[in-house]
């Protein structure tokens, strides 16, 4: 087995002493690899570190941490372990195991790396993982990005193994006589990957013998494509940010357009992993309808301005709050009340409102849905979407406007105005005048 023709293709070596990190389980693709980029290390002038991670998910779990640290130990290799509860944080994050399993792992592989001072991270996915990769995704609807498959090299990622076969592996285990550990949930075929590689695949390779090695050349011809589209795309897209004339996009044949936005989603800070067709294909209806919003997941936000397209996080408004007599600090704004005389003249940048509301619960916080005004002058009340639309306020920046509630009822919204109901009387001496300043970069912003 010479895996460094492979490496030195995709450039996974590391730099003249420097050091890759192997992310080890104990099983016997990573025992294989663990042990390979040792030797090599000693040829090719890197050293080697490892990173164990317990899932804790198996009452075995701490064997494999003993065995993973004592073949380091005998060999002075550096070995970090973590131990994580992969079910917990599956359960927390609200997604499956494997994909809960995925995240912690890549998590806890930087984690290491920093440690370790590693300039590469290796993993031992090999060319049947490739396979059951490419099917799975084709099985999910991906496009040709997804049956492309794993690539040999994503940002520090390595994965020297990707053009293996087990069969390869299988053998230099024995030949150099190396030892690994069985983890039971492998045979678990409640797991997808588990059954696509212990049911499926099998019958596949009793048809086709060749099916494993079919899949991933056609993976490695996609891939080549692929990279040749993305080049196309990054001649259109800034070089950094989420942001790209529409003309520039609309220029694009449709097949390039998506992966343009895809690539825009890729550099917002939540990634694209619950990103699926129906969202681009939403973006492109936006791209094409004149200006609006969408909301994706992650929080994200597409929006067509003029002839500007761009996508950015949603900003979250603050929970409602008592509206006391002091100012308080609300989101981006400033708000204060206080009793003035009826004769007062409100500014600019405030609202009157009648002292009856002080008997209620004073506080300010979003418009809640369906929720409208009776503005003073209208035919009758109209819905807060509707006034905002009216008056060209961005839908993003609808929920992050500051609503005032007497107890239930909306009493005043800014800047759209007062309902009639809470408007000043004639016959009241005083009245309420709620100050708004809201806050720029530059300082307060009174209009």
């Amino acid at each position: 087995m010479d895996l460094l023709p492979f490496m030195k293709q995709h450039n996974m070596l590391p730099p003249g002493g420097g050091r890759i990190l192997c992310a080890v389980s104990g099983g016997r693709d990573s025992m294989c690899l663990l042990h390979y980029l040792w030797k090599l290390g000693e040829r090719e002038n890197f050293t080697v570190a490892a990173v164990h991670m317990d899932h804790g998910q198996r009452d075995t779990a701490r064997r494999d941490v003993f065995f993973v640290q004592n073949f380091c130990r005998e060999r002075r290799i550096p070995c970090v372990t973590e131990r994580v509860s992969v079910p917990d944080m599956a359960r927390k994050w609200g997604v499956g195991i494997e994909e809960a399993g995925r995240r912690l792992r890549y998590e806890t592989f930087a984690r290491a790396a920093q440690l370790t001072g590693a300039d590469r991270i290796a993993t031992a996915h090999h060319a049947g993982d490739q396979a059951e990769t490419v099917l799975l995704n084709l099985l999910r609807g991906t496009g040709p990005e997804g049956l492309a498959g794993i690539p040999p090299v994503r940002g520090n990622i390595i994965r020297p193994l990707l053009a293996t076969s087990r069969q390869e592996i299988e053998a230099y285990l024995a030949e150099n006589g190396i030892d690994h550990t069985e983890d039971e949930t492998n045979q678990d075929t409640t797991m997808t990957r588990n059954r696509l590689r212990l049911t499926i695949m099998p019958l596949l390779k009793e048809l086709y013998p060749g099916a494993e090695q079919s899949i991933c050349r056609t993976a490695q011809i996609l891939r080549r494509e692929e990279e040749c589209w993305q080049e196309q795309v990054r001649a259109v897209l800034p070089e950094r940010g989420a942001a790209v004339p529409c003309g520039a996009l609309l220029r694009l044949p449709y097949a390039l357009r998506l992966r343009a936005m895809r690539a825009l989603v890729e550099r917002m800070s939540v990634g694209r992993k619950d990103f699926a067709a129906v969202h681009y294909e939403a973006m492109e209806a936006l791209l094409h309808s004149g200006e609006g919003m969408l909301s994706l997941p992650g929080g994200v936000v597409a929006m067509r301005r003029g002839d500007e397209f761009f996508l950015e996080m949603a900003r979250q408004a603050p929970a409602a709050a008592e509206l006391p007599p002091e100012s308080i600090r609300w989101g981006e704004y400033t708000v204060a009340r206080e009793i003035k005389p009826r004769s007062y003249v409100p500014e600019r940048n405030e609202m009157a409102l009648n002292c009856c509301i002080l008997r209620e619960r004073l506080t300010v916080g979003v418009c809640r849905p369906g929720d409208g005004l009776k503005l003073p002058g209208s035919r009758g009340r109209r819905s807060v979407k509707r006034l905002c639309a009216e008056r060209n306020i961005d839908p993003a920046e609808r929920g992050l406007l500051p609503a005032f509630y007497a107890g239930e009822r909306l009493a005043a919204m800014w800047p759209l105005g007062v309902d009639e109901e809470f408007l000043p009387r004639e016959t009241d001496g005083e009245m309420i005048i709620i100050k708004i300043e809201r806050e720029t970069s530059g300082g307060y912003d009174n209009g």
